[in-house]
């Protein structure tokens, strides 16, 4: 059985689409379980008008606002599954995205498996033919490539890696695959494009809107892995230059778009 976690906070707007596209996954071994991190709108009411007529197994967990980290470690906390795929609240999977992702853990025998994203309808996606690609720890340094709400992995995994770092509240999951990379080679589906997101990765809104504090995240997440032995000093300050000049990158790129 395969848990879904979606943490939401005042996702009344968005939270039903993100549902919708989970129970109406072609693979059914599944339960889903909200963590509502502290949210003052309506969205118990709508979670539970939601699953009054629906077979699935599902939880709502309340929780005072605490951040993602630890929104998300609490319900696989409360998680009965086998293995743990994580949902955000303005996203939606492809229908057939657990079905595509356990096929290939099943043949490969895989901890961990991400797939991509596109902005655009999932139903263009040709999902006859499955790409694939396999990142180490060392090309994981160079950027993030695995998104949250593609990501599936083992439940014994996580907790071998000891979750999510509930210290940081941005760039947490990046923390996370660089530290279950270090363990084993990472795989990600590259086509087809397995969820959609609603908002820009960098600048829209939300989490990622917070440009400045995700590169402070990301300079700490450098210097646990070199309080670690896991880089040496001169790759430290390697990565912390590209982590500063893909920032500026970014805030450029932030401002020209607002004009």
């Amino acid at each position: 059985m395969i848990s879904v976690i979606i943490p939401c906070y005042n996702s009344s707007k968005t939270i039903l689409r993100a549902l919708e596209s989970v129970i109406n996954q072609t693979y059914q071994d599944l339960e889903i379980i909200v963590v509502d991190d502290g949210s003052i709108d309506n969205i118990k009411k709508l979670i539970e008008s939601f699953f009054i007529d629906k077979e699935v197994q599902y939880k709502y967990i309340y929780q005072k606002n605490s951040g993602p980290s630890t929104a998300r470690n609490n319900g696989v906390i409360n998680s009965n599954g086998e293995y743990i795929a994580f949902l955000d609240s303005d996203d939606e999977w492809h229908l057939q995205k657990l079905e595509i992702q356990m096929k290939v853990i099943i043949e490969k025998n895989l901890n961990f498996l991400g797939s991509t994203y596109t902005y655009d309808n999932l139903e263009n996606e040709n999902v006859d033919v499955i790409e694939a690609r396999q990142y180490s720890f060392k090309k994981l340094l160079f950027s993030n490539k695995f998104s949250t709400p593609g990501v599936i992995m083992k439940k014994s995994f996580f907790h071998e890696l000891g979750g999510f770092d509930v210290s940081m509240k941005y760039a947490e999951d990046y923390d996370l695959w660089i530290r279950a990379s270090f363990k084993e080679d990472l795989n990600l589906i590259i086509n087809p494009k397995l969820f959609r997101l609603y908002k820009s990765a960098y600048g829209d809104s939300g989490l990622s809107s917070h440009m400045f504090s995700m590169y402070k995240s990301e300079l700490y997440l450098f210097e646990k892995i070199k309080a670690k032995k896991n880089i040496n000093i001169l790759e430290y300050f390697f990565f912390n230059m590209l982590v500063t000049i893909k920032f500026v990158r970014r805030l450029f790129i932030n401002l020209k778009n607002k004009g």
